[in-house]
Formats: structure tokens, C-alpha cells, sequence
């Protein structure tokens, strides 16, 4: 069930511009969260299961389709984050959502 929030009519930090600076704040600091999040879990279980060390992740440059995958990831990013200001309501799908994988 998404839950939606409207945005308020009065600015909550005084000014209309700090709210949207804030919102892309917030935002940022999400997706920060959930990759590191994730990439470090992802590290320390292929170290655990001794399939690659962290040396190899590091030294790895992508190319083909993965290079395509970052790229759709990347720009679906900046969407979210620099679009954050332009939003008028807010909901659990608008901010979970991702760019399509493969």
C-alpha cells in the first residue's frame, strides 16, 4: 500500500528553495545509504564464499552490457535526485523506483 504524502503549502524550512535543497538532500542521502548498504554486504559475502576480493571489484572496468546497466541506473539517479524539487506529492513507488534492469 503506498502511502502519499501532499506537499505542504507553506515552505517547512521558510523558503520554498531550502524545502527543494533539503528534498534533494534527502534523497541523495537514501540512495548513498542503500548502495553502500548493499555494496558492502555484497563484498563481504563474496569474500566470505572466497569467490573474488575487494582488490578485484576495485580494478574491475565495465564494458557491454553491464556498462549499459550503469549508465540507465546513473541517469535514472539524477532523474530522482535533481527531479526531487519539481515533485508535487510524494509516495513510497515514486521514491522506490529504479531504472528497468537488463
Amino acid at each position: 500500500m503506498a502511502r502519499t504524502v501532499e506537499r505542504p503549502k507553506r515552505a517547512y524550512l521558510g523558503r520554498k528553495e531550502l524545502d527543494d535543497i533539503m528534498r534533494m538532500n534527502t534523497a541523495l542521502l537514501a540512495e548513498l545509504w542503500i548502495l553502500r548498504d548493499r555494496v558492502t554486504t555484497l563484498e563481504h559475502l563474496l569474500e566470505l564464499r572466497q569467490v573474488l576480493n575487494r582488490t578485484e571489484i576495485h580494478n574491475f572496468v565495465p564494458t557491454g552490457e553491464i556498462a549499459a546497466e550503469l549508465e540507465r541506473e546513473r541517469d535514472a539517479l539524477i532523474r530522482r535526485v535533481a527531479g526531487a524539487p519539481h515533485q508535487t506529492r510524494y509516495d513510497t513507488e515514486s521514491l522506490m523506483k529504479q531504472a528497468s534492469i537488463g
